[in-house]
């Protein structure tokens, strides 16, 4: 009997999320009511109530569970791979996790994206230590790994509204190309004038 609710219940919850992510496509949370949303899924609004309070209480759910799925995955990644001496396998890591759940990545990473998210999902990276290898004093040690990152979200950023057409593979070379060599090496290798 709790198998058949369970599975009802990820049923309706993935109803609603496909809802609301459609919706959030197309305007902000603040103009999606929970009568809006409900009809879309065909879920009655008892039900959604059942599991959230309201529109943003539900978005909030949903980046605390991606957060965390990022947070697990991450962490078997460095069980599985010596992460500290591959710096692709991390950044193919960070793209694939993007592209497979690229529907929430669009709504939460995209340009219209909720910063709080962004600021928790940045930390994550940051606190994972990525395999960097750099060496500085000074102000630089400071403010090398915050740069590298945040250029790093706004490449995904980039990606996501391209509609991730570049395979992980390919756009995890470019970051680690740009990360290792700079700029100028980009001016050479991707024929930029």
């Amino acid at each position: 009997m709790d198998i058949k609710v369970d599975r009802r219940v990820r049923r309706t919850k993935k109803l609603l999320l496909h809802g609301l992510t459609k919706l959030m496509m197309e305007k902000s949370i603040n103009k999606i009511s929970v009568t809006e949303l409900t009809e879309l899924a065909d879920v009655n609004r008892s039900t959604f109530y059942l599991y959230y309070k309201d529109i943003y209480d539900m978005v909030e759910q949903i980046e605390t569970e991606i957060i965390d799925e990022f947070q697990i995955e991450l962490k078997k990644l460095y069980l599985t791979e010596n992460v500290n001496d591959n710096l692709l396998a991390f950044f193919i890591f960070v793209f694939e996790f993007v592209r497979n759940n690229s529907d929430l990545c669009k709504i939460l990473l995209g340009k219209d994206c909720d910063y709080s998210f962004l600021n928790k999902f940045t930390k994550i990276i940051l606190d994972s230590q990525p395999p960097i290898n750099h060496k500085m004093n000074g102000i630089g040690s400071q403010y090398f790994m915050s740069f590298l990152i945040s250029g790093c979200i706004g490449a995904i950023q980039q990606w996501i509204e391209e509609d991730m057409k570049v395979p992980p593979k390919d756009i995890a070379v470019f970051v680690i190309d740009l990360i290792t060599n700079g700029v100028n090496s980009l001016l050479v290798n991707y024929k930029v004038k």
